[in-house]
């Protein structure tokens, strides 16, 4: 009886082997794919906020803001009132004259609650109502900026010969308001698109998090195969709209409250604030058509190293051991363009197999 337990016990001993090195492997394979996964998240997850956070100057964010002026209310000049015109508010003004776009789903007024967290389209436009000066051809993928001889009127002139809207009582500080609304917009914008830029090159932070989760390549080419095939979807360009020669209204009143109509207030943004006046940002043909990648899938595959093992075989040189995932950016839009026109901040990051 002890001589068979003796010849098997070299067999007990390499299986013991056996399940030991097949650990190593298998715990090489986990720690490699959790790298991948973790990288790509978190190399998009920037993605993903920089293309929300231009969504939300893109009309959101001013949109609220001028939303405060809602409940100031302007009288009707006497003609007007006679032909039964009601109050309407400062905020109308900007709205009615294409200053400031309005969500959904009234568009008679523009003045609409938040909307609701599960929305899939927030309905963000200019008011479509505007004779004026259409914003017609800026709710496109590549808006039409206007030449540089035009002065935009982003007031309506039809209202404010309507209204009175003095401008040393009302009119130089909402102005003031409206220009500071639009600049800091512009700042938060110009932030974002250079702290995007930073994170994006060269994939750094793909390369990062692979790093912090392995221990088998160099910090300065970490992933370089994943890395590579995920870089040329990350260099996303959006081009702000701007406008130089800018003109409001205010009304012609005189201190007896006698009203002559609207008059013109232009104002030169280069000349007065040595910029121009963001509007919002757009997304190039180039950056739309990696988006529509993006929202299909991009496939991340890294091969990686096998730990030595006590049987001295090459297992690399056999299977070629790789990891791999399908990461994808995605918002509810089909074209995957959820930046302008009708911005929608719902860019999200998943991971498939």
């Amino acid at each position: 009886m002890l001589l068979p337990a003796v010849l098997l016990a070299p067999i007990f001993v390499l299986v013991i082997y056996l399940l030991f090195e097949t650990a190593k492997v298998s715990m090489t394979k986990v720690r490699q794919q959790f790298a991948l996964d973790n990288a790509a998240y978190s190399q998009l997850s920037s993605t993903s906020t920089y293309l929300n956070a231009v969504a939300m100057v893109n009309g959101p964010l001013p949109y609220r803001v001028m939303l405060y002026y809602k409940d100031q209310k302007l009288n009707p000049t006497e003609v007007a009132a006679a032909s039964g015109k009601q109050p309407i508010s400062i905020f109308e003004l900007f709205y009615h004259g294409g200053g400031v776009p309005s969500i959904g789903p009234d568009y008679d007024t523009g003045i609409n609650n938040p909307p609701p967290a599960a929305s899939q389209d927030w309905g963000l436009h200019y008011d479509p109502n505007n004779q004026e000066f259409p914003r017609g051809d800026w709710e496109k993928e590549q808006p039409r900026e206007p030449d540089s001889e035009t002065w935009v009127p982003v007031m309506s002139k039809s209202l404010v010969n309507d209204y009175y809207f003095p401008a040393l009582r009302y009119g130089t500080v909402v102005i003031q308001n409206y220009l500071e609304t639009y600049v800091r917009t512009g700042s938060i914008y110009e932030s974002q698109t250079y702290a995007y830029q930073a994170t994006s090159k060269n994939a750094i932070m793909f390369r990062e998090a692979y790093y912090l989760n392995t221990n088998d390549c160099k910090k300065s080419d970490c992933a370089r195969q994943s890395a590579s095939q995920l870089q040329r979807y990350l260099t996303l360009s959006t081009k702000p709209f701007e406008l130089d020669k800018v003109r409001f209204y205010a009304s012609d009143s005189g201190l007896s409250g006698e009203h002559g109509g609207a008059i013109n207030l232009d104002l030169s943004m280069v000349e007065m604030i040595k910029t121009k006046l963001f509007q919002f940002a757009y997304l190039d043909s180039s950056s739309r058509n990696k988006l529509r990648t993006l929202g299909r899938g991009v496939v991340l595959k890294q091969p990686f190293k096998l730990p030595r093992n006590h049987f001295n075989i090459s297992l690399e040189q056999k299977y070629k051991p790789y990891v791999r995932n399908t990461a994808v950016l995605s918002c509810p839009r089909g074209s995957n363009n959820c930046v302008w026109p009708d911005p929608l901040p719902k860019y999200s990051v998943t991971l498939d197999p």
